[in-house]
Order: C-alpha cells, then sequence, then structure tokens
C-alpha cells in the first residue's frame, strides 16, 4: 500500500511536470499574441529593461497542471489533500486579482497594499475554518525545531499565528519573486524537505510527538508537494535565464500557500521556516527597508528586497539566483537535521 501511495506521488509529479511544460508553450504564445505582458518597475536596476514585454501570470499554467496531477492521483475525500489544494487555488485568485490590475492599468504595481493584505487575511481565515471544522486538525501547540520534548500550547493565540503565517508565507514568496528563477528555484528545497517528511509520516513509522491524523494524513499532503515540485520544474524550462515567462503574483501566491499549508498541517511550522530562510530574509529586508525609510529618513540596502541590493552592487542576476538557491538547499537540509532530532 505505501509503495503504491509512493507511485501515485512521483506520476503525479511527472504528470503535472509534463502538463506544465505543454500548457506554458501555448500560454507564452497566446500571452505575446495578446500583449500581457509585465509592467516593468523604472526603480529596479537598468539590467531589466531588457525584460519588458515578458508574458506575465505564468502562474496559470503550474497551478492548473498542479490541480489536473492531484484531481487524478490525490484523494479528494481526505482533508489533507483538499485543505491544501484549496489553499493553493484560493490564493492564486487573490494572486491573479493583482495581476490583471497590473496589466489593465500597465503599471508595476496592482493591488493597494492594504486590499491585498486585506484580501490574504481574509482568504487564511476561510481556510482556518474549514481546518476547525474538520476533527483532528484543531491542534494548537508549536513544537521547537529540534528540542524533542519541547513545545507550546499557544490555546486562543493560535488562530492570530495561523493567520500571521500564512500571510507572512505569500508576501515573502512574493516579495522573492524578482529575478528569473529565483523564486522557483529557491521554493525546491523546501518542498522536497516537506515531501520527505510528509513520506515519512505517512510511511508507517511512529512518531510519539505528532498527531495520529498527521501520521495517517502524511501521503496525502505528498501528493500535492510532488505536484508542486513538478509544475515547478515545467514552470522553470521557461522561467530560467532569460525568462520567457513571469510567474507573477498568482504563482508566489500559489507557492506560498502551499508550503505554508502543508506545514501547518503536519505541525512542522519552524522547521519548515528554517528550510525557507531565504524567503524569509528577503521579506524582512523589505521591511526593514520600509521601516528605516520612515523612521531615520535614510536606507539601509541599496534597493530592497536583498537580491536588488546585489544587483545594484554590481553582482550578475545569474549569479545571485545561483548562490540563493544553494543557501535554500543547505537550509532545508539543516531544516532535515533538527527534524531528525526531533522525531526520529
Amino acid at each position: 500500500m505505501y509503495s503504491m501511495e509512493v507511485l501515485n506521488a512521483l506520476l503525479a509529479l511527472l504528470l503535472s511536470c509534463g502538463i506544465s511544460v505543454l500548457l506554458g508553450y501555448f500560454y507564452i504564445k497566446l500571452s505575446r499574441m495578446f500583449n500581457l505582458s509585465q509592467p516593468i518597475n523604472p526603480d529596479v536596476p537598468r539590467s531589466h529593461l531588457q525584460k519588458v514585454g515578458t508574458p506575465t501570470a505564468g502562474g496559470i499554467f503550474f497551478i492548473i497542471g498542479i490541480t489536473i496531477s492531484v484531481l487524478v492521483f490525490g484523494d479528494l475525500s481526505h482533508p489533507y489533500t483538499f485543505i491544501p489544494l484549496i489553499t493553493m487555488v484560493a490564493f492564486a485568485v487573490v494572486g491573479f486579482i493583482d495581476d490583471v490590475t497590473k496589466l489593465v492599468r500597465k503599471e508595476s504595481i496592482g493591488l493597494r497594499t492594504s486590499r491585498k493584505l486585506a484580501m490574504q487575511i481574509l482568504v487564511a481565515a476561510l481556510i482556518l475554518w474549514l481546518q476547525s471544522r474538520i476533527s483532528g486538525l484543531q491542534s494548537t501547540v508549536i513544537s521547537h525545531p529540534w528540542i524533542p520534548s519541547l513545545t507550546w500550547d499557544i490555546g486562543l493565540w493560535y488562530p492570530i499565528a495561523f493567520l500571521l503565517y500564512m500571510v507572512t508565507f505569500i508576501n515573502a514568496v512574493n516579495i522573492t519573486d524578482g529575478l528569473d528563477g529565483l523564486a522557483t528555484q529557491v521554493a525546491f528545497g523546501p518542498l522536497f524537505l516537506l515531501a520527505i517528511i510528509a513520506g515519512l509520516f505517512g510511511s508507517g513509522l511512529h512518531f510519539t510527538l505528532v498527531q495520529d491524523s498527521i501520521n495517517s494524513g502524511g501521503m496525502h499532503v505528498l501528493v500535492i508537494l510532488a505536484a508542486s515540485l513538478g509544475g515547478l520544474l515545467g514552470f522553470l524550462w521557461y522561467n530560467g535565464p532569460k525568462a520567457q515567462v513571469f510567474m507573477g503574483d498568482t504563482g508566489s501566491h500559489a507557492i506560498g500557500a502551499v508550503l505554508a499549508i502543508s506545514a501547518l498541517l503536519m505541525k512542522v511550522e519552524l522547521i519548515a521556516l528554517v528550510a525557507s530562510v531565504v524567503y524569509i530574509v528577503e521579506c524582512l529586508s523589505s521591511f526593514l527597508q520600509i521601516v528605516a525609510i520612515r523612521v531615520f529618513k535614510r536606507k539601509i540596502f541599496a534597493m530592497a528586497p536583498l537580491h536588488h541590493h546585489f544587483e545594484k552592487k554590481g553582482v550578475a542576476e545569474g549569479k545571485i539566483v545561483t548562490r540563493l538557491q544553494i543557501i535554500s538547499v543547505v537550509a532545508s537540509v539543516l531544516a532535515g537535521v533538527f527534524f531528525i532530532i526531533k522525531y526520529l
């Protein structure tokens, strides 16, 4: 039975990748035909001017690939399948609205920050409500990343922590999506780690620190994580330097949603944060820059987020992407070490 579930996950990865590559080809052709290109922020480094005319909202085709794969190989009757799928699609819709707003206005900024944040919080609240309606998914315990016996039951604070966690991940991935292939390649490490964790939870091993529902639901999360890896591999076929398409907010919201909800369902929230350190640091750099400008009237970085700072300092775009991907892989391995110390 376990081998069949692993096979389903691998087939989901392959199908998602194939669909994404196929749909991506037609999506790019149609986007160019109708001039659905990403408006370029005039403040970014001058090298970005060569990206004028690149189609955006490419997240649509890898989301379709992921969704079809999960429908074929996943068990939609199980909450560990349909909750992540609903979460991904719901947040992708928020991102799509932002992308469409940019295209209509022909500006690099779409929805107002307050409106987009309000929509993100609303969607996260709906997911929290959906999760709360299902027995066995209501744990308010947060575990220390590596100390086996240390946990915190945050009780009534859990809903706030849930919303903050979801919204932070969504925006962290969104902010990181600024260089060709960056957000995509950084995602592989955390997604692969979470897929391994999901497979271990569903393997029949006994984990004393997690609920039985997590152990039994691990293989269902594995399918959507495997499909996500496949979809992003297909997307990278067109998104690697020089990018033929950008994922847009549609794609970045979807990636952030899958990462966040998978970690929340499997109760490895802090381990996932360690694996996603590149996303978190990128988000933090933008936040610190805003605070520094508004409070101290000066900049910390030449330009935020951090990848643009390095560009301004003369580091080549490809080198920035490669180095941040390496950091992401190393962070994911470190998080994996923490997981082993914690649970095995």
